[in-house]
């Protein structure tokens, strides 16, 4: 009688310990994986590394990378630009908002791919970049308000500040927006 109730004893938690593992597996699974799928709140890293959450109606990225902020912002960086800020939220539109460093040696490369793609400098535009101790400041956007009335307006709102730090790092202020 003793012995059996040993067994039982033994079988009971034997029993509890499959199913805590049974019920353990599914939550490994969808911790996982629950960020790729789109369940909101849960977390996903994108294919060039940034990690992002999700919302309910989409996701948002702390900490980009500039591999992202190529992608995503269209823009020529080399690779030795380091990200100071940045920020990225997709909802059926999107917003990205980053602040890049741009080593010395780059410069002239960088500033002319910026020019290529975004024009040439706009004097007296407003901008988001706090622009204290930057010489050179230079803005290029493409709102509404320097748009002629003719020319067809892009998908993506723009503004792109461009300044040089007293040790020769040229500083991006990136913001980008669906319309």
């Amino acid at each position: 009688m003793a012995r059996q109730r040993r067994h039982r004893g033994r079988r009971i938690l034997i029993g509890i310990g499959v199913m805590i593992v049974l019920a353990a597996i599914p939550f490994v699974i969808l911790s996982r994986y629950a960020g790729d799928w789109g369940v909101p709140y849960f977390s996903f890293q994108t294919e060039r590394g940034s990690t992002c959450t999700n919302d309910i109606a989409g996701y948002h990225c702390d900490d980009v990378t500039v591999e992202d902020i190529r992608w995503w912002g269209d823009i020529s960086l080399p690779s030795s630009t380091t990200v100071l800020s940045s920020h990225y939220r997709a909802t059926h539109d999107f917003t990205l908002d980053a602040v890049v460093a741009v080593p010395k040696q780059d410069r002239p490369k960088t500033s002319a791919a910026i020019n290529r793609t975004f024009g040439t400098c706009q004097s007296g535009h407003p901008t988001q970049l706090d622009t204290t101790g930057l010489s050179g400041v230079c803005t290029r956007a493409n709102d509404a308000t320097l748009s002629s009335s003719s020319s067809k307006f892009s998908d993506t709102l723009y503004e792109v500040t461009t300044g040089i730090r007293k040790d020769g790092t040229m500083v991006v202020g990136i913001h980008e927006e669906s319309r």
